[in-house]
């Protein structure tokens, strides 16, 4: 403020009040005291994005986004594939521990359900079952009798008692 201005009420007296009829003083920004001449730089102009780099990033991370997409898709097809081929194996595996299988055999098992499952594992348990010697015990008419069927049995009852 210079000497030829003259305050006003609120700047003459600490903590007063403007009278609403006086007219409002333009404001003068102040300017930094600046000693050697130069002058201040000038407040930057508020910059306007730019929109169509905004879309363009926008637009490759949605390429990005479609692009993980589809191959998370594919993966878990991928998997999907897996489990119903391990469900398929472990019923195969479940039928030929019923029928008890040898473990080649098992390996044989096959079928679209449990019912084709079933079937042909039960064909090759028929296959895989012990066959019965047949005369070997004088059980043929054409056999001759064992002279020493009973002697172990008498021997055993001789040394033993009962």
């Amino acid at each position: 403020m210079s000497d030829s201005e003259t305050p006003t009420p609120a700047e003459a007296i600490p903590g007063g009040v403007v009278n609403p009829a006086t007219p409002p003083a333009p404001e003068q920004p102040e300017a930094p005291a600046q000693e050697s001449g130069e002058q201040a730089p000038a407040a930057p102009a508020p910059v306007e994005p730019d929109y169509k780099a905004l879309y363009e990033k926008m637009q490759a991370d949605l390429d990005a986004t479609r692009e993980r997409s589809t191959e998370a898709g594919v993966e878990a097809d991928e998997l999907r594939a897996q489990v119903a081929q391990l469900q398929e194996q472990a019923l195969r595996d479940r039928i030929a521990a019923e029928y008890a299988l040898p473990p080649v055999l098992a390996a044989l098992v096959q079928g679209a359900d449990e019912a084709a499952v079933r079937a042909h594992a039960e064909q090759l348990a028929a296959v895989a079952a012990p066959k019965p010697l047949l005369g070997a015990g004088g059980l043929t008419p054409h056999a001759e009798p064992d002279p020493y069927k009973g002697l172990a049995e008498a021997l055993r009852q001789r040394r033993y008692g009962t």
